[in-house]
């Protein structure tokens, strides 16, 4: 496990006020600070009404200069603290991951999460039923991880994006030795015809997930169809059986309870799932 630590960039230009804003994240990786900021000053004109672009190429030309002077978090804050006291970063906190090729991806999601201004245009990942009673199971076993970071205590990581660049998520990723990737479809619809399209994003993905994690990345393709519909869609089970480890149609007892032992197993989950 690679562990960093981070502090996030803050903004508080009016201490009376006390109103701070997050507009940046710092990582402290060797040989340099890894900084990310915002693009625009519309985070921090929400504050004063004031403040401009010319506030963040300011603090930009600030670090720049920080980074070859500045080695710890201390340094930082002190050299910080000479050129402008509405800028400050916060105690540093931690984030880990497995190998270095999740480190952009859970850079993204730390920015996403604690520094990009929420939009009215921005909606959640669509979630199908499926995912949602997949979801509910694994919450139930005590596996589903409350966030990517759990992913290395054997947790299931949902709607797990392998990098921002790729655009590519796993429905759900779980880590014990090697990675493994579900897959979820629900194939019990009016229109079958959007289907055959979303297979091969699955497949895609499950392709994207390799070039990322490994080839040894296991890949299992969840699915519910009744038997008449199944029958209809067989061309898409072929094409998703080349590229999977194991296909699993959970409206099929059998198959369903195959599933979530496997995923239990798999988590270090022991106890019985069905009586």
């Amino acid at each position: 496990m690679i562990t960093y630590d981070y502090s996030l960039i803050r903004y508080m230009p009016s201490p009376k006020r006390g109103e701070i804003v997050n507009i940046g994240i710092l990582i402290y990786s060797n040989p340099h600070f890894d900084i990310r900021l915002l693009n625009g000053a519309a985070k921090l004109r929400l504050l004063d009404g004031e403040s401009s672009a010319v506030d963040i190429s300011e603090l930009e030309s600030i670090i720049a200069e920080a980074q070859e002077r500045c080695k710890t978090h201390d340094e930082m804050l002190g050299f910080l603290r000479l050129f402008r006291s509405a800028f400050t970063i916060s105690p540093a906190a931690k984030f880990s991951i497995d190998h270095p090729g999740q480190y952009e991806a859970q850079v993204s999601r730390l920015f996403t999460d604690l520094v990009k201004p929420y939009s009215t245009r921005e909606t959640m990942p669509r979630t199908s039923r499926i995912q949602t009673l997949i979801k509910n199971r694994f919450d139930s076993l005590n596996i589903l991880a409350k966030s990517a970071e759990e992913l290395s205590y054997h947790k299931v990581v949902q709607n797990y994006s392998f990098s921002k660049k790729s655009g590519f998520s796993a429905d759900f990723l779980l880590k014990n030795g090697k990675y493994h990737i579900s897959e979820v479809i629900d194939y019990n619809v009016n229109d079958l015809n959007s289907k055959f399209k979303e297979t091969t994003l699955k497949v895609m993905t499950f392709m994207e997930g390799k070039k990322h994690l490994g080839d040894e990345t296991g890949c299992y393709f969840v699915y519910a169809a009744s038997p008449k519909i199944e029958q209809e869609i067989q061309a898409h089970l072929n094409l998703a059986e080349d590229y999977s480890e194991h296909i699993y149609n959970i409206s099929s007892k059998s198959d369903e309870r195959a599933y979530f032992e496997m995923i239990a197993n798999l988590a270090g989950q022991s106890a019985p799932i069905f009586h």
